[in-house]
């Protein structure tokens, strides 16, 4: 795992609001899924259970969230940090 990857439970509200501005996720029962997940530290499982959302959908959406927080990372060099 690396410095800058998402740590389920370690995402702060604001940072997860940030990278999901920067994708095509719409649905509110898989965003509300994905901040179960990412900021409240739930399980996939739990978070879908939650918030009614299909565990394809979350899985496919969990992955446009991670590619997003790799484009930002990359990002990070033309900002002077390593």
């Amino acid at each position: 795992m690396g410095v800058y990857d998402l740590v389920p439970g370690n995402v702060p509200a604001e940072q997860f609001d940030l990278l999901l501005a920067g994708t095509d996720i719409r649905g509110p029962k898989v965003r509300e899924a994905l901040r179960q997940h990412l900021v409240n530290g739930l399980t996939p499982r739990e978070a879908c259970e939650q918030t009614g959302a299909n565990r394809g959908q979350f899985s496919l959406r969990f992955k446009a969230i991670q590619d997003e927080n790799g484009r930002v990372v990359n990002l990070l060099k033309f900002y002077g940090i390593p």
